[in-house]
């Protein structure tokens, strides 16, 4: 019998694995993990429901903050009863007590406030708003300037494009996230509305950390936020429908100011600290007039670090202009002897002679001894900024907005040709209605704009096709002009001005927009040579391709061009609004449709509809 072979199993020394034990080493880590994000989360402050007030310092590992807050909205007065004569006895009034220029007026009030309730906020804190309306006889939309609404474009506040009206004696709930940093606004969309008080400061903070700026000032605080309105008594329902818009009195600045029948009037007061470098936020929200406006400050240099909520390489100037709407963060150091220094805002004279407004800049502080031997000419630049541009910019001594570079980089693609170029000429038309009687009109492109009988955004599929405006009819005729953007897609708007009335200020809803280039002629130039120049790369002295200033709003010269970039990403219907027309429209508005109704952000289902109503035909037989 042969002997068996001694045959050795290769895989008898190898460890089968336990797989009941890994199991239960997986279940365990597992376990430790879950109980540690469970105790991270319960012992991280979490936000309660609402919050009345968010005015803090901003951390960026904070949760964001839901900001509720009413607005209740009525028709009030200067000089109400909660005044109770402090003005006169010289004591502190009450909160509700709106004193203005010092003379008794009408004011379309919010929460009894002029201006408007400022809003300071942080990134990206959830603000929900109710406002409560109680103006009778009044349509009303309140828009968030500044703001991209990405996520909810049926919250920008234009009415007829991104919402109904509110009426009279309803509440409307705006819900949206405060996403864009920087000195915003907030003010009803009837420049009427606004000029007669409902228009607030609507700032959004980011963490000191986050803040590329932080280094150049010490203290940014609640109240060195400056509001300028202008203000007048001769406005009313008439004020912008009328031919000759009456002329403001006064500039108000947070809400306070005097004329030469008020000189007495309380002033608005900002208290600084010697040694210290204060970040002071610039509003400019204009009025029925909406002239230029520059502000200056006493013996006081201004550093200007931000426009429209963007950075702006940091330039020293001694005042800035601004136009209506448009906003500016500048750094004042306090270096100066103790005392009271004249903060000043002049409205441009070619627009209005005489408009001015004042308040004081208190020093709290009297270590400044080694300053009293400091000539005041040494802390002065002479220079001047503005967002005018005008024949004044070729002095050395003005710094024009086209001078001013952007703390960015313009992005790559929108450094190179745009996919999309659209040329939108400006213009007024007049029409012979009696012998007696020619009626006038703005036109944008040929078109006169009209708003339509329900929001584009949210009930577009009820919009008349005939009420929109036809390729082929550009005969001034009126009709909802609309422009087509492909979503994602490069835009360059050149905005050129043929009928030389005056400067013109546009504010583009839910972007913000490079300012590649600006140009005046000293003559109205057709759509066809602007466009081969254009293309030929005359039509500007220079294109600023590598760090153009970022705006939301923008001065167009009388017979100017200006050419803006920005990359389509935003989808929705997207005013670009006429400042300067005192109530909803003068024809020059339009509006950009970015993407198709499939890339829009559907609003909620119980939104508020509306429309035109024809009643049946056989009602009255």
């Amino acid at each position: 019998m042969e002997p068996k072979n001694n045959l050795v199993d290769p895989h008898s020394d190898v460890i089968k694995p336990n797989y009941m034990l890994m199991s239960l080493q997986r279940i365990l880590v597992l376990s430790v993990i879950m109980a540690s994000v469970v105790i991270v989360v319960y012992f991280t402050p979490m936000p309660e429901e609402y919050f009345e007030n968010c005015d803090r310092e901003c951390h960026e590992l904070d949760w964001p903050m839901i900001c509720r807050v009413k607005l209740v909205i009525e028709v009030y007065k200067t000089y109400s009863k909660s005044c109770n004569n402090c003005v006169e006895t010289g004591s502190e009034c009450s909160p509700t007590c709106i004193t203005a220029d010092g003379r008794e007026r009408g004011v379309l009030s919010a929460n009894r406030e002029l201006p408007a309730p400022a809003f300071h906020v942080c990134q990206n804190d959830i603000l929900v708003v109710d406002v409560v309306h109680r103006a009778p006889a009044h349509a009303l939309s309140i828009h968030w300037r500044g703001q991209p609404q990405k996520e909810t474009p049926f919250m920008d506040g234009a009415p007829m494009l991104t919402q109904c009206p509110q009426p009279a004696y309803t509440t409307f709930q705006y819900k949206f996230r405060a996403s864009a940093v920087g000195t915003h606004m907030y003010h009803a969309h009837s420049a009427a509305d606004a000029a007669d008080g409902l228009a607030g400061a609507f700032i959004v903070r980011q963490s000191p950390r986050l803040d590329p700026l932080r280094s150049l000032y010490d203290v940014d605080a609640t109240e060195h936020t400056i509001f300028v309105a202008e203000w007048g008594h001769s406005m009313g329902p008439l004020g912008g429908v009328i031919s000759k818009i009456p002329n403001a009195e006064s500039l108000l600045i947070n809400g306070k100011g005097n004329t030469p029948e008020s000189l007495n009037a309380a002033l608005s007061k900002f208290n600084v600290e010697y040694g210290k470098r204060y970040r002071f936020r610039l509003v400019y929200s204009g009025g029925f007039k909406s002239c230029p406006m520059t502000f200056s400050i006493d013996q006081h240099a201004l550093k200007l670090i931000a426009l429209d909520g963007h950075r702006v390489q940091p330039e020293n100037v001694d005042s800035i202009t601004l136009g209506r709407g448009e906003r500016a963060d500048f750094v004042l150091e306090a270096e100066k002897p103790v005392g009271v220094y004249k903060i000043k805002v002049v409205a441009n004279k070619s627009c209005q002679e005489n408009l001015e407004g004042e308040a004081e800049l208190l020093y709290t502080s009297k270590e400044s001894k080694v300053l009293l031997q400091k000539k005041d000419s040494e802390s002065l630049v002479n220079r001047e900024f503005t967002t005018v541009v005008g024949e004044k910019c070729a002095s050395d001594s003005v710094l024009c907005l086209d001078e001013i570079q952007s703390a960015e980089k313009i992005p790559v693609k929108l450094g190179k040709a745009t996919d999309e170029v659209i040329y939108v000429p400006f213009n007024y038309s007049t029409r012979q209605i009696t012998t007696k009687r020619v009626e006038s009109w703005g036109q944008t492109d040929g078109y006169r704009f009209t708003y339509p009988a329900s929001p584009l955004l949210t009930q577009g599929g009820d919009v008349a096709p005939e009420t929109m405006c036809s390729v082929k009819d550009t005969d001034g005729e009126e009709c909802v002009h609309v422009k087509h953007v492909p979503l994602h897609s490069t835009v360059e708007l050149v905005m050129f001005d043929q009928g030389g009335e005056s400067d013109h200020i546009f504010h583009l809803h839910g972007y913000s927009f490079h300012v590649i280039g600006i140009q005046i002629f000293n003559t109205s130039m057709d759509k066809e040579k602007i466009i081969k120049m254009n293309e030929d790369g005359t039509l500007f002295r220079s294109k600023n391709l590598n760090n153009p200033v970022i705006k939301d709003t923008i001065v167009i010269p009388k017979f100017g061009v200006v050419a803006l970039r920005f990359t389509a990403d935003n989808p929705g219907y997207w005013m670009m609004r006429d400042e300067r027309s005192a109530h909803w429209t003068r024809g020059l508005d339009f509006v950009f449709k970015v993407g198709d109704n499939r890339d829009f952000v559907q609003a909620p289902p119980d939104f508020p509809k509306c429309g035109s109503y024809v009643g049946p035909e056989y009602f009255l037989i």
